[in-house]
């Protein structure tokens, strides 16, 4: 009897642990990076990492994929994609993933600041 009470309980636990393991560990902005803007298109940014940005040790080059992202000022303010020129300093909000190739791509992009 008290086998089956320790069988359940660990089968519990298992399960608790692998659903624990699938929930998502980063907030939707909790990543973020700032990048100068090499080139502009419709749909994405290629930038360059700042200097002692974490992500310049993936790449010297990443093209972030923007889609439906919000586009802000620096003050909060809604702005498009082609408010943002060659030069300018941006702020990319994303979910930490970015794929391994050249140049790298970043396709989980929350958020894209303009900073001034």
């Amino acid at each position: 009897m008290m086998r089956k009470y320790i069988i359940l309980i660990l089968c519990s636990l298992l399960v608790l642990g692998i659903a624990a393991g699938c929930g998502d560990s980063k907030e939707k902005d909790g990543t973020s990076f700032t990048a100068r803007v090499l080139e502009t298109g419709e749909t994405h940014l290629l930038v360059e990492p700042v200097e002692g940005s974490s992500e310049l040790n993936s790449a010297d080059r990443i093209t972030v994929y923007i889609g439906d992202v919000a586009i802000v000022d620096d003050e909060g303010k809604e702005i498009t994609i082609q408010d943002i020129g060659v030069g300018d300093n941006v702020q990319i909000h994303y979910d930490g993933r970015i794929a391994e190739s050249y140049p790298a791509q970043i396709h989980g992009c929350h958020k894209v600041v303009l900073v001034k």
